[in-house]
């Protein structure tokens, strides 16, 4: 309503709200000049501030969870603050002239809120989406990677980056770095040196020259202060022309530089480093991405299990199959898949065939994989096993993890949902193209070969498998939300415990976390937060 008497076209039908399209660009216009007037540093400080303010930030986190979804709160709509830092990242040069900045961002908020609200992609309760009706897949997802883009960006606590980054200079060879072009622990020092001059919680603001002249390498691969950061960008379903997330170091004005928080600057410099490995080495950067997340979580678990595997090979038959990384302690297992595929650009941009095909690619593949390494465990011809032992009760807890985050469809309830929806279920398309179909037979296939298996090793009820209890034992990571969670925990085990169990239904894992903490679930299995 709100929006219509700003003279906005905004329709209501079965789906739910829809903005006419010269609408939805009048609005994107209207947050962009807002910005503009406000200046970009200007916005980018308010919406930390505003973070800050609501108590969004834990253990040097940021808290991008949705909140007040118990049974009798409140129900409020969300300040969209990914898009809202998007937009003042794209403005950092511009210094702003409103002559009332408080004014400026209250109908900034004012206007992004309502935006980000008729796209109805923010949860109501707790309760939503336990359990999806096949016909819901496709809307699930785009709501999931609607609401990715309005609220939340990708980050990595800051210890986990150097973790990765410790084992990346181990993994990679001397050919390769002639390959690169440059020598990774140098890149690293300088990345790790950026960090250490940026702050938690806000902005850090640079001598632009100085820093430059101080990170001779950085500059030499970046060009130096990203001058045109989102230049293409605004409207939120634009998230391939979001340019921000591989830049470590932003332009603000001619003679200073600006970085992100530690969490947002962690992740960027993966990516950044990510990025230059695969436009580098070709064939041998999948190698490479996946020896350097193995061995980094492998590092990790050393000390937190009585036995540790790593790129355990094994024979069945005369198929050949690897462990990534799995533990064991007495009859208690952990067995983790590692995939180099991250999410592209154009998944995120609303693109739902090419998240259909990234979401196979990467989850389905890996959580195959963990279930037919299951299957050979509970046979007695994995290598985790002895001759003879008693297998029966064996239910090992199983990771799939990502390099970089595929936001909110990994989170626990909803991936559960998803591959349950999915039980019986085919996807066919309803207009006929050639590269679409390829994509849907390919996912139609990974869900059908991984029920299956399922259903070999999970829980019976009444004579089926019983997939709800077995899903439990199931989580999607990123390698920075596992190496945290490793590095917090006693054991390997104790990792995964506090989480199994009961979700917030917040989407975020940082925000799941940081409830576990504060209601205690933690205490026994983690070291504290101080």
């Amino acid at each position: 309503m709100r929006l219509r008497k700003r003279g906005y076209k905004v329709e209501v039908g079965a789906y739910g709200p829809q903005i006419a399209e010269p609408s939805r660009r009048e609005i994107v216009h209207s947050a962009e000049a807002l910005v503009d007037v406000l200046g970009g540093l200007e916005t980018a400080t308010q919406v930390l501030r505003f973070l800050r303010d609501a108590n969004f930030h834990h253990d040097g986190i940021w808290l991008f969870g949705e909140v007040g979804l118990n049974l009798h709160d409140t129900k409020r709509p969300m300040i969209p603050v990914g898009w809202l830092l998007s937009l003042a990242l794209r403005n950092l040069g511009r210094p702003g002239g409103a002559r009332k900045p408080e004014v400026a961002w209250k109908s900034l908020v004012d206007l992004a809120t309502d935006f980000a609200a008729a796209h109805d992609c923010q949860r109501y309760s707790q309760f939503e989406g336990v359990d999806l009706h096949p016909t819901q897949l496709h809307r699930t997802m785009v709501t999931s990677t609607l609401w990715r883009e309005f609220f939340s960006l990708p980050q990595m606590p800051p210890e986990a980056m150097r973790k990765i980054f410790d084992t990346l200079a181990t993994v990679i060879t001397q050919d390769d770095e002639e390959r690169l072009g440059f020598a990774v622990r140098a890149l690293v020092r300088e990345i790790l040196q950026l960090l250490e001059w940026s702050a938690d919680d806000r902005l850090t603001i640079h001598p632009r020259a100085e820093v430059e002249r101080l990170l001779p390498l950085l500059r030499r691969l970046t060009g130096g202060a990203a001058e045109a950061v989102n230049s293409r960008y605004g409207d939120p379903l634009a998230a391939g022309e979001r340019t921000q997330d591989s830049t470590l170091l932003f332009a603000c004005g001619r003679d200073q530089a600006i970085t992100m928080p530690r969490a947002f600057l962690s992740t960027a410099a993966c990516e950044f480093v990510f990025r230059l490995v695969w436009s580098k080495l070709g064939a041998r950067a999948a190698d490479v991405v996946g020896e350097t997340l193995e061995r980094a979580i492998a590092a990790a678990c050393q000390g937190k299990a009585s036995t540790v595997l790593v790129r355990q090979a094994y024979q069945v038959g005369r198929h050949r199959y690897e462990l990534d990384v799995a533990t064991r302690d007495e009859d208690r297992i952990v067995l983790m898949e590692t995939k180099g595929k991250m999410l592209t650009s154009q998944s995120r941009s609303g693109d739902m065939f090419a998240f259909f095909r990234d979401y196979s690619d990467s989850f389905l593949r890996m959580l195959s994989q963990l279930v037919r390494h299951e299957i050979h465990l509970k046979q007695g011809r994995a290598p985790l096993t002895v001759p003879d032992e008693a297998v029966d009760d064996l239910r090992p807890l199983k990771v799939a993890v990502s390099p970089l985050s595929y936001g909110p469809v990994s989170d626990k309830m909803l991936s559960s949902s998803l591959i349950r929806s999915l039980i019986g279920a085919r996807l066919v398309l309803v207009t006929p193209d050639k590269v679409h179909q390829q994509i849907i037979d390919a996912f139609n296939h990974r869900t059908e070969a991984v029920l299956t298996d399922m259903a070999l090793v999970a829980p019976k009820k009444d004579g089926l498998a019983n997939l709800f209890p077995y899903l439990i034992d199931i989580f999607w990571l990123d390698v920075g939300q596992l190496l945290y969670v490793l590095d917090r925990a006693n054991t390997v085990w104790d990792a995964f415990i506090p989480l199994k169990h009961i979700t917030f239904s917040s989407r975020d894992f940082w925000t799941e976390l940081a409830h576990a903490d504060r209601s205690g679930l933690t205490v026994g299995k983690w070291r504290q937060v101080t």
